[in-house]
């Protein structure tokens, strides 16, 4: 279990979970294929270092019984040192990608920039969950961005529709866990909205689309794990839980192996 935790610590759960998305979404709409090694990679790395960052800022301030923060100030060091590293190496791998990646990569760094700015001098504290909505579509666009530039014969709107699920998703876990840290914030109706909307969409996806359920049952897997957190454990605690449900399309491979 401590082992586990220090993976969450260090947001290895969240970079293992967005590869894996980005896997399973090339596996969508580019059947037969996966993202290219170094793409994954990339994304891998820069989903560290952004994650890092975010949370090097956020435990600059007092947090009371945050075994995060008491992690984080613990090891200040040596996450330095390992944000440094994760840069050189995202640096080394970039100059190998084909330049439309590169130039897109570019316009998202510089959105994070942008965020790293409002998160530093406090901007997302006057309006209440905008952090956990620039983020989740930081993330989004990341993991879709691969899918994006060379899925163009795909359906435009099944792909948008996809998109907004996933961010759907994101939000959910991270307004989830802003509200279990912070007993005075009132987002539950922000959530349960969330959360109806998502059921919403996935369905119409489901009925409507020629996806079949086995590629669209990991979002189902990673949603239900946190409507369970939401409605029945209630606490922070399992927030290393709610980041390894986005592993959930390991199962949607397992599935494909014991098939074939």
């Amino acid at each position: 279990m401590r082992f586990f935790k220090t993976l969450h610590f260090l947001s290895l759960d969240v970079v293992l979970g967005a590869c894996l998305f980005q896997c399973l979404l090339t596996t969508i709409f580019l059947p037969g294929q996966f993202p290219p090694l170094l793409v994954t990679l990339a994304l891998a790395f820069a989903v560290w270092i952004i994650y890092l960052v975010d949370r090097f800022i956020d435990n600059q301030k007092p947090v009371l019984n945050s075994a995060l923060h008491d992690f984080h100030l613990k090891h200040v060091h040596k996450i330095k040192c390992l944000i440094l590293g994760n840069i050189l190496i995202v640096f080394t791998v970039v100059i190998y990608l084909p330049k439309y990646l590169i130039i897109n990569g570019i316009l998202i760094g510089i959105l994070v920039l942008i965020y790293w700015a409002f998160l530093v001098f406090g901007f997302f504290k006057r309006v209440h969950f905008i952090k956990e909505i620039s983020t989740a579509i930081i993330y989004t666009t990341g993991i879709f961005l691969y899918v994006f530039l060379n899925a163009l014969e795909s359906n435009i709107v099944l792909l948008a529709l996809m998109a907004f699920l996933f961010f759907l998703l994101a939000l959910q876990n991270l307004v989830l866990f802003t509200c279990l840290s912070n007993s005075d914030l009132k987002g539950e109706s922000i959530l349960i909205y969330i959360e109806f909307l998502w059921i919403v969409l996935w369905l119409a996806i489901l009925f409507f689309t020629h996806l079949s359920i086995f590629l669209l049952l990991p979002f189902l897997l990673t949603f239900v794990i946190h409507l369970w957190i939401h409605y029945i454990s209630k606490s922070k605690q399992w927030a290393f839980v709610g980041e390894i449900a986005f592993f959930s399309p390991l199962f949607y491979y397992l599935y494909a192996v014991i098939s074939t």
